[in-house]
This record gives C-alpha cells, sequence and structure tokens, in this order.
C-alpha cells in the first residue's frame, strides 16, 4: 500500500544535472557518428541510380524545405522552454500540445505557399506533382522539432538520438530504393524517401512522449 503521508522526491541535485548533460553529449556525439554512417547507403543509391541531376535537384529544394520547418518551429522552442521552467500550473503535456497546434499552422501555412508557388524549391523549374510532395514534410519536420525539445528539457536525448540519427537516415535510404524501382514514382523518390523519412522520425519522437 502506498504511503500518501511520505514526502515527495528531492529535486536534482547539480552533480545529477551535470551527469546528465555529461551523459547527453555523449549520446548526440554518438548520435551524429550514426546519422554520418547511416547517410552514406543514401548517397550511394541517389548519385548511383538517380543521378546528379535529380540528386541537385533535390537538394534545393530540401534545403528550402528545412529552413523553413526551422523558422515555424525555432521560436516556439524557444518559448516552450521558458514555459516549461515558469508555469507550474499548466500540465507540461498540455503546455507541449499547445506549441505543436501553433506550429502546424504556421507549417501547413509555409507549405501552402510553397504548394502554389513552388519556384524557390526547384530553380530549374523541372518537377512534378510527386515532387511538390516534399512540402508536406514541413510541419513534419517542424512537429519533430519540438517534440525533440520537449524530451531534451527532461533529459531524453537517446529519443534525439533514434528519429534522427537511426530512424530518419534508414528509412530515406531504404525508401529510395523502394522508389526508385517503382514506375510511377521513379523519377520523385527522393523527395517521396526524404518525406517518409520524416514522418517515420516523428512518429519515433511521439512514441516516447
Amino acid at each position: 500500500m502506498t504511503d500518501t503521508t511520505a514526502p515527495p522526491p528531492a529535486p536534482p541535485t547539480a552533480d545529477q544535472d551535470t551527469a546528465a548533460l555529461a551523459k547527453g553529449g555523449r549520446q548526440n556525439f554518438a548520435g551524429f557518428l550514426l546519422r554520418l554512417a547511416a547517410r552514406i547507403p543514401f548517397l550511394f543509391i541517389a548519385g548511383r541510380l538517380y543521378g546528379a541531376e535529380s540528386l541537385g535537384r533535390f537538394a534545393s529544394a530540401l534545403v528550402v524545405v528545412e529552413l523553413c520547418a526551422m523558422l515555424a518551429s525555432l521560436g516556439e522552442k524557444r518559448g516552450l522552454a521558458q514555459r516549461l521552467s515558469e508555469d507550474e500550473k499548466a500540465h507540461p503535456a498540455n503546455l507541449v500540445w499547445e506549441v505543436m497546434l501553433l506550429a502546424v499552422v504556421l507549417s501547413l501555412a509555409a507549405a501552402g505557399l510553397f504548394w502554389l508557388f513552388p519556384a524557390p524549391l526547384f530553380p530549374s523549374g523541372e518537377y512534378d506533382t510527386l515532387d511538390k510532395l516534399i512540402v508536406l514534410a514541413i510541419p513534419g519536420f517542424a512537429l519533430t522539432e519540438i517534440l525533440l525539445a520537449a524530451q531534451a528539457y527532461r533529459f531524453d536525448v537517446a529519443t534525439t538520438v533514434r528519429a534522427r540519427a537511426v530512424v530518419e537516415p534508414w528509412t530515406i535510404s531504404l525508401m529510395a530504393g523502394v522508389f526508385y524501382f517503382m514506375p510511377q514514382t521513379r523519377d520523385a523518390g527522393l523527395s517521396l524517401a526524404y518525406l517518409v523519412s520524416i514522418y517515420a522520425g516523428l512518429f519515433a519522437a511521439l512514441v516516447p512522449f
């Protein structure tokens, strides 16, 4: 039977915080190495199967998509950390969901804009409808950033490593190969593989939340 008169657990000490930060730093470094290694199969597949032209078109769209996603979530991540630290009355999960909702609105607005005006994504003018689906990665990327920031606030860096260094890079490598051998998706295989990898990473970040 639980003793309801027992005092609440003591807050973490400075030494415990330092140990948690050190552990998180090691996990981040390990995650960087894993992500670097996991990108090698993707670069091989993209270069050998799709060619330099398709890889260049994908890279230009990727830069714009990730920049917009970062902008949509950057201010919200800062605000989330501040509110989690200062607002003791609100439940942390509610604060995170509020921030996620705002990020979805901002990122969907950006995705809709680039769907209607895709020229910044594809300066060469060579794209089709399947290529344009990459704009749907903007809300997925932004939501993943916020979820990982919330996990990092709890000193959970392992989730970031799983999502960013394992799930995303291996998914994009696998799906790039799969889409290449499907005639309907071959031309847009890199964009579609990236889109799938972003939402796979989002799922990996959402599970422990």
